[in-house]
């Protein structure tokens, strides 16, 4: 099993959620409650476990959350 989690640039993070927005509006917001966790150092690791510590820091996060349009408390920005 390919444990490697490098390819998760912020490139591909950002398309990959965008587009499950657009299939699961539902999903995606769970998604955004999940980046929060993250962006804030507060998920657990279930959560952390998908991601690749050296790479996927809390800022990684907060600017993957802005480029879906979130603050990274998961508030929208255009409010």
């Amino acid at each position: 099993m390919n444990t490697d989690k490098s390819h998760k640039t912020l490139k591909y993070m950002t398309d990959h959620f965008l587009n499950l927005k657009m299939m699961s509006p539902t999903l995606f917001y769970s998604v955004v409650n999940d980046l929060t966790l993250l962006a804030n150092n507060s998920a657990d690791d279930d959560i952390l476990s998908n991601y690749d510590p050296e790479i996927h820091t809390p800022q990684f996060f907060i600017n993957l959350l802005e480029n879906l349009g979130y603050d990274s408390e998961g508030c929208p920005l255009d409010i």
